[in-house]
């Protein structure tokens, strides 16, 4: 049996940027990547780690309460970008990087340690995903925390206008998947 998960902690995005995601989606390659459509929630990614599945009601306790003493930040789109994954790329305000150091603090403390494959849900091989998550802290994290929104592979148009603003709509806790993906929620949290 599984002892311990990966998981990411992310933003969710209001109904019309989540909408804006899905259209992208459509176009892109589903053999590389997955879809929308199929129940996975387009997201911005506050941190990713581990966790032992006995901790995971304490953790979400304590992120609950992390989470009282902050305010949703004000998401800033400034354009769309293509390399491993095609994305939208933001800008980390003062209040989206206080927030993802106040939960990356919590990953932290309750680091389960490395993952492997078989701590991903829904993952069919390994990938470029499983080094991510354990050098997240070292390459992705603090002062190096620069997220994204991913939306797929070969996406060729995108008929939009930057800078897209916008407040997500809460944080939510996922069980990781195939491509860095959010489809199993575990649980989800207001702020302020």
């Amino acid at each position: 049996m599984q002892e311990k998960i990966a998981i990411d902690v992310v933003l969710l995005l209001p109904e019309n940027i989540n909408n804006i995601c899905k259209e992208l989606n459509k176009s892109s390659n589903k053999q590389d990547y997955i879809s929308f459509e199929d129940g996975y929630h387009p997201h911005i990614t506050l941190g990713m780690g581990s966790l032992s599945l006995s901790d995971i009601e304490s953790f979400e306790k304590e992120l609950e309460l992390i989470l009282e003493g902050c305010e949703m930040p004000e998401i800033i789109l400034t354009s769309f970008s293509s390399d491993v994954l095609d994305h939208f790329t933001l800008e980390v305000n003062e209040q989206l990087q206080k927030l993802h150091n106040v939960v990356f603090d919590l990953i932290t403390k309750y680091s389960a340690g490395a993952v492997t494959i078989e701590n991903f849900f829904e993952m069919t091989s390994t990938s470029f995903l499983i080094d991510w998550v354990n050098n997240f802290k070292e390459n992705s994290a603090y002062l190096k925390y620069h997220s994204h929104i991913s939306l797929g592979v070969g996406i060729t148009e995108v008929p939009l206008e930057f800078p897209i603003i916008f407040k997500p709509t809460l944080v939510a806790l996922f069980h990781l998947g195939k491509h860095g993906t959010c489809k199993k929620m575990l649980n989800n949290f207001e702020l302020g």
